[in-house]
C-alpha cells in the first residue's frame, strides 16, 4: 500500500499560517529595531547638543581668579572678631553684594581691609589716621558710598593674644571689627607677609587697590574692567584714604 506523500490542504494551511507569523514577527523585531536605533540617534544629539553647550560657556565665560591683585576676587574667610562687647563668628562673604555693579544706584558700602600686627610699631603710628578714616566714611559730609573697616590681627613680630587685640582696638580709638587672626591663616590667603597692609574691595568682592602690590599706584576700573592709574597726594605713594577717595567715586554720576 502506497503513502500519499503529497500534503494535506490542513497541513498546507498550517505551513501557511507559521510563515505569516514568523513574518510578522521578523517585521516587529525590524521595526522595534528601527526605533529603538532612532531612539538612541536622538540620545546621541541631545547629548552632542549639551556637551557643544558646555564648551560655548567655557569658551565664552571670562570667570574671576580668586586672589589679591587688582581686578581679584578677594579670598573669603570665617572667624572670630570682636566688636567692643565680645567675640564672635564673622564671615567675610555677608559683607558682599554679587549684585553690585560699577553702576549701581544704590550706595553699598566698600570695605577696606588692613592687616596689623599689635606690636608692630607702624601699625601702631598709623592706627590714629585709620581710626580718622574709618569715620570719615562713613559720614554724612562723606559724598561717597560708606566704607567700612576691618582689621584682622596677626601674629608676625611677637607673641600676641586676644587680649591685646582688644587692648589696641580701645587704645587707638579703632571702632571697627577686628578678625583674630593669631594663626595666620587669612594672611595666608592673602598672601601678607607684612604689616600694615591694605586693601580696598569693592561691595561685589572685587579687589580694587592693594597697598603691596609692585606699583602701589594702580587701581581697578569696574566699568572698564582694567586698572587705571592713582594719584598719591604728597609723595607719588598711596594712602589708603587716597585710594578710598579715587576709586569710590570713580564713575559716580555716569
Amino acid at each position: 500500500m502506497k503513502t500519499d506523500s503529497t500534503p494535506s490542504a490542513e497541513t498546507i494551511g498550517l505551513m501557511h499560517e507559521n510563515a505569516v507569523g514568523k513574518f510578522g514577527e521578523n517585521m516587529k523585531s525590524m521595526l522595534h529595531d528601527q526605533d529603538a536605533s532612532a531612539r538612541s540617534d536622538a540620545g546621541i544629539i541631545v547629548m552632542s547638543m549639551f556637551f557643544a553647550g558646555l564648551l560655548i560657556v567655557a569658551f565664552t565665560t571670562n570667570p574671576i581668579a580668586s586672589g589679591t591683585q587688582i581686578g581679584e576676587r578677594a579670598p573669603e574667610f570665617t572667624a572670630e572678631a570682636y566688636n567692643g562687647n565680645g567675640w564672635n563668628s564673622f564671615e567675610f562673604k555677608n559683607l558682599l553684594d554679587d549684585s553690585w555693579t560699577w553702576n549701581s544706584s544704590e550706595d553699598t558700602p566698600w570695605i577696606a581691609v588692613e592687616f596689623l600686627d599689635t606690636d608692630c610699631g607702624y601699625c601702631k603710628q598709623s592706627a590714629p589716621d585709620v581710626a580718622q578714616w574709618s569715620e570719615m566714611y562713613s559720614t554724612e559730609q562723606w559724598p561717597g558710598p560708606d566704607v567700612i573697616f576691618i582689621a584682622v590681627a596677626v601674629e608676625f613680630v611677637a607673641e600676641s593674644s586676644r587680649a591685646e587685640v582688644e587692648e589696641f582696638r580701645a587704645q587707638y580709638n579703632n571702632n571697627f571689627l577686628f578678625v583674630d587672626d593669631l594663626d595666620i591663616s587669612v594672611a595666608k590667603k592673602w598672601e601678607v607677609s607684612a604689616t600694615p597692609s591694605y586693601f580696598l574691595v569693592q561691595p561685589d568682592g572685587i579687589v580694587a587697590w592693594n597697598s603691596n602690590q609692585a606699583t602701589n599706584s594702580i587701581g581697578w576700573d569696574p566699568k572698564e574692567e582694567a586698572s587705571i592709574s592713582l594719584n598719591g597726594f604728597d609723595d607719588g605713594y598711596v594712602q589708603l584714604n587716597e585710594a578710598i577717595e579715587q576709586l569710590t567715586m570713580l564713575n559716580r554720576g555716569e
